[in-house]
């Protein structure tokens, strides 16, 4: 293959040596954007009110690329633009079929932080096989430990598979953190309890303020429940010390006597300030900030014997829509990776 990724031809996969990276790309506030969020597919088998109106909006796009191809792109980004963390997600990403070898590519192309965001219906089966793959760490969607409220806010899947898959996950070493979100009225009383779940097997947990996107873009609905809110019904069974965080975290750090709890206040305090992250989609696209619909196509790079000026440029015409406060947009989270 002559140090290239994939023969688009053959089909032939091949891994070139690990080299030397570029300097870090800066964006034009000085940030960072080393971190990656990767959609390899839009397919969910779940539909959260919160982020979608329906189980039909979850389509695969039909643009998809393939895994080879999707995987030469983050190869590009790690190679010149200065991406060191990967964030797989989706959809769903547990639903894609080649998800085993693309994490093993993204290893092989010199990649160690690589975690998944996965609602967990099919991690007790996955779980040692990720592990082995070279995932480091999973973000794990639980809004709730009630059966029936589990189903009713994902209007599907269950409960049980999700915690069997949490069991499984710390069997195989690999790090969790448990992501709720809260919605007043829905399951705004389960917060001191989430907390008391993950404390008892090592867990962080972090509670995300709804974000206004996708069908909750401007919804008079808005069951928003704050993070000073948050913090008094925690503090009702807990003393609360705040903690440091990086830099660039998205989200608040609190320690309790047994462990640590996050708080990501998409409202109250948004973070958007020392953002470092970017997305790819699964079918090629940049998106470099969730206030703004922008999109950047990358795919036909993979046709270019000697892209990495041209990626350079569209990196920072994506990150370039970034913006200073958190305004929401009408994108569906799920089509941008999560």
């Amino acid at each position: 293959c002559e140090g290239r990724m994939n023969d688009r031809v053959s089909g032939e996969t091949c891994w070139p040596p690990v080299l030397e990276r570029r300097p870090p790309m800066l964006d034009l506030q000085g940030r960072n954007i080393n971190k990656l969020r990767v959609s390899v597919s839009e397919a969910c088998n779940m539909a959260c009110s919160y982020c979608v109106t329906g189980i039909e909006d979850h389509q695969v796009a039909p643009d998809q690329l393939a895994m080879s191809d999707l995987l030469r792109l983050v190869e590009l980004l790690h190679r010149h633009a200065g991406i060191e963390k990967i964030r797989i997600t989706g959809g769903e990403p547990l639903l894609y079929r080649e998800l085993i070898p693309f994490i093993e590519g993204l290893t092989q192309v010199g990649l160690e932080d690589i975690g998944l965001t996965s609602n967990g219906l099919l991690l007790a089966k996955s779980a040692p096989a990720l592990a082995s793959a070279g995932l480091k760490h999973i973000n794990l969607s639980l809004d709730s430990l009630q059966p029936e409220r589990f189903r009713e806010m994902g209007r599907a899947g269950s409960l049980k598979s999700t915690l069997k898959g949490i069991d499984a996950s710390l069997k195989a070493g690999l790090r969790l953190k448990i992501n709720m979100v809260v919605m007043k009225g829905e399951n705004d009383d389960e917060l001191a309890d989430m907390l008391e779940f993950g404390i008892k097997r090592g867990i962080e947990v972090r509670y995300l303020e709804l974000m206004r996107m996708g069908p909750l873009y401007q919804n008079g609905d808005f069951k928003l429940v704050t993070m000073e809110e948050m913090l008094d019904q925690i503090g009702e069974r807990f003393t609360i010390t705040p903690a440091k965080a990086d830099h660039d975290s998205t989200s608040k750090r609190f320690w309790v006597p047994g462990g640590y709890f996050g708080i990501i206040p998409n409202e109250s305090a948004p973070f958007c300030s020392t953002c470092s992250r970017l997305r790819l989609t699964s079918n090629g696209k940049l998106v470099g900030c969730l206030s703004n619909p922008e999109e950047t196509s990358i795919r036909h790079l993979l046709d270019e014997p000697n892209p990495e000026e041209k990626l350079k440029s569209l990196v920072m015409e994506s990150v370039s829509y970034k913006q200073s406060s958190f305004t929401g947009s009408d994108l569906v989270m799920s089509k941008i990776g999560g």
